[in-house]
């Protein structure tokens, strides 16, 4: 069969500018493909709408350790009902493996729990300009151009990023994310490779310990369903306590030597147990 490069252009008139989309069709279209062209218009525009309302919910503030900035952006990030809608579970995230490399099979992923990953990973970072959408392959990929919170002190991440230089600089230097949207779902996110080496850098020294207690309390904080679910829910701390419990049959059975956030088995996707909110994904 015949084919010819058809190239059609979507006039976005709710933002003002418009994208190019090209697709293989046959030269006479079936109802199949018509089906497939309308898909992917849709697509486009649900991918255009969560872009939207992430930058829309944490914009650029000049002050990265505003920690109130910081809050407000979980707290929406954890009610965008398109995007909650829209995310896969368990929901994929990593680093793109290299420039130019838009399948998410390629890259080293770790699984979330979707409220997890956009309230506690999602939040950390600021998000400016118009987003950028583009068709890969079966995939519609999102560009948000982001800065990262750097300057928090360190039990408001995750977890310590900087075990691993190359992570933490991953997260410090990438100049976007990319999310990728199949068949109507958000399967997963990537920090870009491209980075900026220009990007002002925070160190940290690992000491080796995942988890710790200061006059705080439990670190990292974010991790605890104290953060994760609303003060007012009556389940937390039963929750809580479920899983005090499983974590001491993890430890007893070394579990979390392959589940922690180092990756020592090398699994991908990764399923992380060292942390409440993290076990989620389980």
């Amino acid at each position: 069969m015949h084919f010819v490069l058809l190239g059609i252009v979507l006039a976005m008139s709710t933002t003002g500018y418009a994208y190019a989309l090209f697709i293989y069709t046959p030269q006479a279209p079936n109802a199949k493909s018509t089906v497939s062209a309308l898909e992917t218009l849709q697509s486009i525009e649900l991918a255009e709408k969560v872009a939207k309302e992430i930058i829309a919910a944490c914009p650029i503030v000049t002050d990265v350790k505003n920690l109130a900035a910081y809050d407000s952006c979980a707290q929406k990030l954890s009610k965008l009902k398109t995007l909650r809608d829209t995310m896969n579970a368990p929901f994929l995230w990593g680093a793109q493996s290299k420039v130019g490399n838009y399948n998410i099979k390629d890259s080293q992923t770790t699984a979330f729990d979707p409220l997890v990953w956009r309230r506690i990973y999602l939040a950390t970072f600021m998000f400016k300009s118009e987003p950028q959408i583009e068709q890969v392959n079966n995939s519609i990929v999102i560009h948000l151009s982001t800065q990262f919170r750097n300057q928090f002190d360190i039990g408001a991440y995750p977890y310590p990023f900087w075990h691993s230089s190359k992570k933490w600089n991953s997260y410090q230097q990438s100049t976007e994310l990319l999310l990728f949207l199949e068949q109507g779902k958000l399967k997963g996110a990537l920090r870009s490779a491209v980075v900026d080496p220009q990007r002002p850098k925070v160190n940290h020294a690992w000491d080796g310990k995942w988890v710790w207690t200061d006059a705080h309390g439990k670190q990292p904080y974010v991790t605890l369903y104290t953060r994760l679910f609303s003060p007012s829910n009556p389940h937390v701390t039963k929750v809580d306590a479920a899983y005090r419990a499983f974590e001491v049959k993890l430890r007893q059975n070394a579990c979390v030597v392959c589940h922690s956030p180092d990756n020592a088995s090398k699994q991908n996707p990764l399923l992380i147990l060292s942390y409440p909110n993290q076990a989620l994904s389980l």
